[in-house]
């Protein structure tokens, strides 16, 4: 680079000695400094000596401090630490001077050579000499020294620090810069940078260093921070380009002084945020080097990342497993927050080894459109559930379905109107069920005849709402082969559609209530003549010969009610209802004529709802036990049906009924934390304990709650049947619910068969009481922080721990918010693992790879389900016939600093067999990561992997991978 114009130069510090320099002293400091940076003028404009020291002789005169009489000497402008005075016309003017860049020197002393044209700043003993130039600044411990004849600029002593307007400083013994060519030699240097995930530590010598490239040689680099790094890399040759690439070869890789890797080159790029770049190629040891004849080589993730700007990115990758496919994977992100719209799609393509080919794809977005509007889609597919089961090493997709949803919410000033969409596919039998659409419309609450509460009267300030809503579902099942199994009525498809209308008037404690519903099922593709077998439902091939046809069936219901509450005592209400109700059905098998609907006799209907609780008080009141009984009494008269509605409708749905139905909630509450905060509060003030203080907060902790079901008994029934046992309904049922807060995550359901109806094909006579549990789901979790710990830990004497605190993450900008993730779409999130692109990924991503780092020694947690299903009869709910019993365990623990473990398995009691394993183990290795984990599906297909990876470029890993599956053996 060519020299520059002269600069301009600010005050230099200078030494307790001499800090009474006056204005004009300065002045003439700042010209000689600017004279060392300017372009040197020709011999024939130099001023004679006479002439330079006469004006030399006057500033010094005017330098001198004014006497007493006229007040005390002006501020020293060039005073170290002190801003230019105001007043200070001949700095001012320098600064102001056009075409000049600004050069801030400190240093104890400064020295200009005129002949030689050489500036010498020297540092104190407590400071270096700086120099700062358009905010580059560069100190000396001893002295920088600006030759301008050559343009070049040098460090004196031994440490220099080079600190540049932008990117890291750097730290070196010698530092030569040229001017003219604007490149510089630094020897000996460190610096630090970040790249990958982490900073690393840099150290070398660069010969080469300029705005554009920078080239060292015997260049270690390392994220370790220990002064004996644990691990380095050492490259014989490097290349940077500042915001762009670093490129080194012959490199080598040490752990202490021992060298374990070779590698030819490292490309890794400097930039920080999101880039577009070539994806990392995914393989592992052994699909290199073949241990065994039959292992089938796999090498995914060969593509390209494109980082389109900051709120969108996408990548395409290929993935080839040897004898089983070839795949193409894509993906599209986008994020735009401040229009409230952000969401993702995933695709991915098959083409197997033998022909065919499948697809699958994800997608999510979602739009708030507006204050009032929202929209969401949720969609996941594949082409062929046997593919995802053969391929698939993820046990949770094997044995979970592929659902999808989606629906746009809209509140109007009337009104809320709410539509959806959803799709199940499952994968256990390739069931598939959807619900398109789902219309749900609800209108605002109307007040009518609105008052004053002192003015109103029992017509004031009634209340009018009314809702409405429409589904359809479908299900569509897999084809069954007549040939090997006969029918079966409840394995075709099906198509139902539902709708309704309701409303409710309410004026204080009055309501009234009217329901309008309107259901039609529609069973599809039925065997000819179907009906014309027996009545069990099934027939051989023969039998059901001819075209298939539907059967369809609708239903009428409507209902009007009217009910008064009013309160007893305390929170006892009695609620008397009156009600009105009627049906009316039509299906392709009545007798009627032009297909039309047969109408059940209209059914009116007396009775009262009584609600109460009542309370029982332990210890002190600290414990209570609160009973919400709930009694409800409905009676409704004997109709007259015509023989047609007999027929149609049966006799329990139009005799008298004398129903009495009952249901129960109770619950164990502890009431902790008032009296011993108040005493700790008068206790930490004793001055005040006297005086006002706030009300003790008391916490309200659940114990224990039990929800049970209700039960309806009908007298009308127990006496027609003759015997009370009948009163009940047939094959009656009664479940319980048990949660509580001192077991977090405690999920019970038990539901219980109540009496032996294995011989009630008689309609009368005595039932056998004989509760059977006949389903039953529980799920519960533990950790070391749960509440039946940290008691048995304080029963032992020890100290309560406190959990830890998640930090508060750092407000962040817009614009920072709006941008997406900087690790873009990596391919954790599409992996290998799965079928669908992905699948899981609204979990947490962590949930498999739980860092050492992330909880202390002895931190853990579990969690467990178990469901069972079964009949009274020794049968089970499942294709077997056998009782469904499965256990899911979850367990997460660290034992060490280092090692933390994680292992999810399903056990299936019936079958006496593990279903499926996530094991894995992570070993932390000070900056590297160590991962051996085991997956096992349900469908028998398996993978080991052990990964070593660095953790601050992850892109650096080494595997070892061996795996079953993709419909046969993969070793």
């Amino acid at each position: 680079m060519t020299p520059r114009p002269t600069r301009r130069v600010p005050r230099p510090v200078r030494s307790p000695t001499s800090l009474r320099p006056s204005v004009a002293r300065g002045a003439l400091l700042a010209l000689v400094l600017l004279g060392a940076a300017a372009p040197r003028p020709a011999v024939s404009q130099e001023l004679p000596d006479s002439l330079r020291e006469a004006v030399r002789s006057r500033l010094e005169r005017l330098a001198r401090p004014l006497g007493d009489s006229t007040g005390p000497a002006p501020v020293d402008s060039l005073n170290a630490g002190a801003a230019p005075a105001a007043d200070d016309s001949v700095l001012q003017a320098l600064m102001a001077l056009p075409g000049y860049d600004m050069v801030q020197y400190r240093g104890q002393a400064a020295r200009f050579e005129t002949e030689s044209r050489v500036l010498t700043l020297t540092g104190s003993e407590n400071g270096s000499a700086v120099l700062n130039r358009q905010g580059v600044e560069l100190s000396a411990d001893s002295a920088l020294v600006f030759d301008e004849g050559t343009g070049r600029l040098v460090t004196v002593g031994q440490e220099a620090l080079y600190k540049p307007a932008q990117g890291d400083e750097v730290r070196t013994r010698r530092i030569v810069f040229d001017l003219n060519e604007n490149r510089g030699t630094a020897t000996d240097a460190e610096t630090r940078m970040n790249a990958g995930m982490g900073e690393w530590i840099v150290r070398g010598d660069f010969p080469f260093v300029s705005q554009d490239e920078s080239f060292g040689h015997h260049i270690m680099f390392t994220s370790c921070e220990e002064d004996e790094p644990h691990y380095h890399f050492v490259a014989r040759e490097i290349k940077v380009s500042p915001g762009g690439t670093m490129v080194a070869r012959n490199v080598f890789l040490y752990f202490s002084d021992v060298g374990v890797l070779w590698l030819p080159f490292i490309a890794q790029s400097t930039r920080q945020g999101r880039r577009s770049g070539l994806l990392p190629i995914q393989f592992s040891v052994n699909d290199i080097v073949r241990a065994s004849g039959s292992y089938s080589r796999r090498i995914s993730n060969l593509g390209y990342y494109w980082a389109m700007s900051d709120y969108t990115d996408a990548e395409m990758a290929l993935d080839w497993w040897s004898g089983n496919y070839a795949a193409v994977t894509g993906g599209f992100r986008y994020r735009w927050l401040r229009q409230f719209l952000q969401g993702r799609a995933n695709f991915r393509r098959f083409w197997r080894t033998g022909g065919g080919s499948e697809l699958a794809f994800d997608t999510n977005h979602d739009w708030q459109m507006s204050e009032r509007t929202k929209l969401r889609l949720s969609a996941r597919y594949a082409s062929s559930a046997d593919f995802v089961r053969q391929n698939s090493f993820d046990p949770r997709e094997v044995t979970q379905s592929i659902d999808s949803d989606g629906g746009l919410n809209r509140r109007f000033d009337w009104g809320t109107l709410s539509v959806s969409a959803n799709r199940r596919q499952f994968l256990s039998d390739d069931r598939v069920e959807m619900t398109l659409p789902t219309a749900n419309l609800s209108l605002s609450t109307i007040t009518l005849f609105a008052a004053p509460f002192n003015r109103s009267r029992f017509y004031n300030n009634m209340t009018l709402s009314a809702s409405g809503r429409f589904s359809r579902s479908i299900r569509d099942q897999p084809e069954q082969d007549l040939s090997e199994n006969p029918f079966s009525f409840g394995l075709a498809d099906t198509e139902n559609m539902d709708g309704g209308f309701s409303s409710t008037l309410s004026a204080g404690a009055l309501s009234i209530s009217q329901s309008f519903d309107l259901t039609r099922n529609s069973t599809l593709d039925l065997p000819a003549g179907f009906f014309d077998l027996p009545a069990t439902g099934t027939g051989s091939v023969g039998d059901l010969a001819g075209d298939p046809i539907d059967f369809t069936a609708q239903e009428l219901r409507w209902s009007a009610s009217i009910d008064y509450q009013r309160t007893l005592v305390g929170s006892t209400t009695l609620t008397p209802r009156l009600s009105m109700s009627g049906r009316a059905i039509r299906s392709d098998t009545t007798s009627v004529e032009e297909g039309g609907f047969v109408s059940a006799p209209r059914r009116v209907s007396f009775g009262a709802q009584l609600k109460s609780d009542i309370y029982g008080f332990y210890r002190g009141d600290r414990v209570r036990h609160k009973l919400s009984p709930s009694f409800e009494y409905a009676y409704s008269p004997e109709t007259r049906p015509t023989p047609v509605q007999a027929a149609t409708f049966g006799d329990r749905a139009i005799q008298p009924r004398n129903e009495l139905r009952f249901s129960l909630t109770q619950t164990f509450e502890a009431r902790t934390g008032d009296e011993e905060a108040d005493s700790a509060q008068a206790a930490a003030d004793p001055e005040n304990a006297d005086g006002p203080r706030r009300a003790p907060q008391s916490q309200k902790t659940m114990l224990l709650a039990i929800r049970t079901s209700a039960v309806s008994y009908d007298f009308e029934e127990a006496s027609r049947r003759g015997h009370f046992t009948r009163g009940f309904a047939d094959n009656l049922t009664i479940s319980n619910q048990v949660s509580s807060d001192y077991l977090r995550g405690l999920s019970l359901s038990v539901e219980h068969d109540v009496f032996d109806d294995s011989g009630a094909g008689a309609e009368s006579g005595a039932r056998a009481f004989a509760p059977f549990m006949s389903r039953m789901n529980m799920s519960f979790s533990l950790s070391n922080q749960s509440s039946v710990f940290r008691w048995l830990r304080r029963l032992g004497g020890g100290e309560e721990e406190e959990p830890e605190s998640a930090p508060a993450d750092d407000a962040q900008g817009e614009d920072a918010e709006d941008a997406l993730d900087p690790a873009g779409l990596e391919s954790a999130d599409l992996g290998e693992a799965t079928v669908v692109p992905g699948f899981g990924q609204e979990r947490d991503r962590d949930s498999e790879r739980h860092r050492p780092s992330d909880g202390g020694t002895g931190q853990w947690n579990a969690s467990f389900s178990y469901s069972l299903a079964r009949s009274r009869d020794g049968g089970g709910f499942g294709a077997s016939g056998q009782a469904n019993q499965m256990v899911q365990a979850n367990l997460r623990f660290q034992p060490t600093d280092k090692w933390s473990v994680n292992w999810r398995t399903s056990y299936d009691v019936a079958a006496s067999r593990f279903n499926d394993h996530i094991i894995s183990l992570q070993r932390d290795l000070h900056r590297w990561e160590a991962d051996f984990s085991f997956r096992q599906t349900a469908t028998g297909n398996w993978s080991f992997m052990f990964e070593v990876a660095l953790s601050d470029n992850r892109d650096l890993h080494f595997d070892y991978e061996q795996r079953t599956g993709g419909g046969g053996e993969r070793r």
